[in-house]
């Protein structure tokens, strides 16, 4: 591929801005910039990352390196007199902020030194600050602020749903023609590789039926009570189904063991796997389950639904915003209500039927290339950077 040049002279710069370090844990929102910071590179983009982190507020500007590429570390006292001297280093053309917290600390030295900013809300900033106090807090009002301030001022906005640019446009007032759908890509060849066959789970003997989820069992909007919920009905209707939950933390699969009672030991829990592990697990399973909340935590698109697409194998999720057209109108899901009853029966209704496994399996792989394969997103990408680019001209 042509690699993106800046007024003729070298390869377009691109900071990746976080609040978290990289790699740090193995969730979407760390995972996401890393999968754009390799398929950069593969385009001759050259990335740098800058962590800006909360805590503590002094400290000196710690500098290493990820996979070959620049990484720093900036306290608060350094967000703006650190990234001019990343610049000075490394003369970034366009500064990537991810998630809200990117984007609220980077937003300062981007404006003092007119550097482009687009920002990239991996979810909607409301639903996950301070959500345990009742009427919000401190935290929550400064970074509310902060946040509309960083819709103001980045030139573009990548949001991960239809419903996450409904709410940039019609709540925060971002004109439409500013803001882009870019679902979290997901790095195909991993699923490519001969040696990604299924592994071997314990407890799990060849004629059980898997039902598995992969994630976080314990953030409240990923729904994982009403999978236990719809768990007993399914191990009721089928004596060989196992339910498995790829994700930690492991005490908490102990108390969904508790609440499947005599089905306990029907329940695999696997925490701490990192994601190779993770393309391993997937193909064992005859299905993969995402029995999301309808809620507005839940209108960006997660990089869940890109790992069960790319592993092939059916798929059973709540009909909730884009996966309607995702999943639904794609063939590649089967699409039930968020309530235990629906869930357990579009479950059953696959592990019963072979032919419907099969058809939804073999749907999977064509929404995953077009929607979520990364060496079609980061074209998404840099036509996002161009657009920039050019406003900033």
């Amino acid at each position: 591929m042509e690699s993106l040049a800046v007024n003729g002279e070298r390869n377009l710069r691109v900071l990746l801005a976080t609040s978290f370090p990289v790699p740090g844990e193995y969730d979407g929102t760390a995972m996401l910039p890393i999968k754009i910071l390799r398929a950069l590179k593969t385009r001759g983009v050259e990335p740098i990352l800058a962590h800006l982190r909360a805590r503590p507020p002094w400290g000196p500007i710690e500098r290493t390196e990820f996979e070959g590429t620049p990484s720093f570390t900036l306290p608060p006292s350094a967000w703006i007199s650190g990234l001019k001297r990343i610049h000075d280093e490394f003369p970034f053309d366009i500064v990537h902020a991810q998630h809200h917290g990117g984007a609220n600390r980077a937003q300062f030295a981007c404006r003092k030194y007119r550097r482009p900013m687009i920002y990239e809300i991996h979810s909607l900033l409301g639903e996950e600050v301070e959500r345990e106090k009742l009427g919000r807090g401190l935290a929550f009002r400064v970074n509310v602020m902060l946040e509309r301030w960083a819709c103001r001022t980045a030139k573009e906005v990548i949001v991960l749903g239809e419903l996450v640019k409904r709410v940039c446009v019609e709540e925060k007032g971002i004109p439409a023609e500013r803001v882009h759908v870019i679902y979290p890509g997901i790095d195909l060849s991993e699923y490519e590789h001969s040696d990604n066959r299924s592994i071997a789970i314990p407890g799990i003997e060849s004629h059980h039926k898997v039902f598995m989820y992969i994630g976080s069992i314990v953030h409240p909007n990923q729904g994982v009570p009403l999978l236990i919920d719809a768990a007993t009905r399914v191990f009721d209707a089928i004596p060989d189904a196992r339910c498995v939950l790829t994700g930690g933390p492991e005490e908490a699969g102990e108390g969904y063991r508790q609440k499947l009672g005599r089905h306990g030991d029907k329940l695999i829990v696997l925490a701490g796997r990192k994601p190779d592990e993770v393309v391993g697990l997937s193909r064992r399973a005859d299905v993969l389950v995402h029995p999301r909340l309808e809620c507005r935590e839940n209108y960006s698109v997660q990089s869940k639904i890109a790992v069960y697409l790319a592993a092939g194998r059916p798929i059973v999720a709540t009909d909730f915003a884009d996966y309607k057209t995702i999943l639904g109108d794609s063939g590649a899901g089967r699409l039930c209500k968020a309530e235990p009853g629906s869930i357990a029966e579009a479950i059953i209704d696959v592990l019963e039927h072979p032919e419907l496994a099969q058809k939804l399996a073999a749907n999977t792989a064509p929404v995953a290339r077009e929607l979520f394969g990364m060496d079609r997103n980061i074209d998404r990408y840099l036509d996002v950077y161009r657009k920039a680019l050019a406003q900033n001209a």
